[in-house]
């Protein structure tokens, strides 16, 4: 089996609510969301996914990910997909860096092998531990009493995790953590998620305000020293998001105890095989 034709589209993916706010003013009213298939010599075809949230979050915007594509695909074309690692070398030698063109691509080669084994690829990856699991509902950067009453509501969706925009104006977000845990029922959990949006002082002055309060903070500032720093001064759990790109930030991470949670995104690290 080889790679016979690499195909990508755009879908345009518009907000149920409008919009998406987070930190440094920064909003999407439409994901730009492109969609990868693999097709092969023998009829199998695969399909992925790259749906980077704006152009001001991560290294990645919609448009490189599609030219990035076009790029790669003619060295991929001969190729077995369900050679993961190969795959993943061929791209890697061919583009330097740019891990979130190469992650749909990976994950259109899991769902060939999927489908050549006869298997899903949750199996493939360790198992599917449970028939479920609790999604958490991010809140768009509002005014904090907006931002409570959402709790509320995505609460009776069936939600009770909540994950909190801020990263804005620090009095401002220690009200929207305030007004926001006053909703909470026992078993909910409330992330306060500032998108790198803060500055170390700003960030000290946030944990300080919420010390007595349940809340995880996440990502409080662009570098990771910075984040250390925040963490080594609370005693609220913390998660690290943006900074954890690659399998050494999460060695480092763990070694410096800077971190009890991650959030990692298959496209920050390039795909499923990388991020196993």
């Amino acid at each position: 089996m080889i790679i016979a034709r690499i195909k990508c589209y755009q879908v345009g993916l518009p907000l149920h609510e409008g919009s998406y706010k987070w930190s440094g003013r920064n909003s999407v009213q439409v994901f730009d969301s492109t969609v990868v298939e693999v097709e092969t010599n023998e009829g199998v075809t695969g399909y992925g996914e790259i749906c980077p949230l704006g152009a001001a979050y991560l290294p990645a915007y919609a448009a490189g990910a599609r030219t990035g594509i076009a790029e790669l695909a003619p060295q991929l074309i001969g190729l077995d997909p369900t050679q993961l690692a190969l795959v993943n070398q061929a791209m890697d030698g061919a583009m330097r860096g740019h891990p979130y063109v190469k992650s749909a691509i990976d994950m259109a080669c899991w769902d060939i092998l999927g489908k050549v084994c006869g298997q899903p690829v949750a199996n493939l990856l360790g198992g599917r531990f449970g028939d479920n699991f609790a999604l958490y509902r991010a809140i768009s950067q509002e005014a904090p009493e907006q931002m409570a009453r959402m709790v509320g509501r995505y609460r009776s969706e069936g939600y009770t995790k909540f994950q909190l925009k801020v990263g804005g104006d620090p009095d401002v977000d220690i009200e929207r953590i305030r007004q926001a845990t006053a909703q909470l029922l026992p078993g909910d959990v409330l992330i306060a998620d500032a998108n790198a949006g803060w500055t170390q002082h700003q960030a000290l002055r946030v944990a300080d305000a919420v010390s007595g309060v349940d809340v995880y903070i996440e990502q409080p500032c662009m570098r990771y020293e910075e984040c250390l720093a925040v963490r080594e001064h609370t005693d609220r759990p913390f998660i690290l998001d943006e900074v954890i790109d690659d399998i050494g930030a999460v060695l480092r991470g763990y070694q410096d105890r800077a971190m009890d949670v991650i959030n990692l995104k298959i496209s920050k690290v390039g795909g499923l095989t990388k991020a196993r």
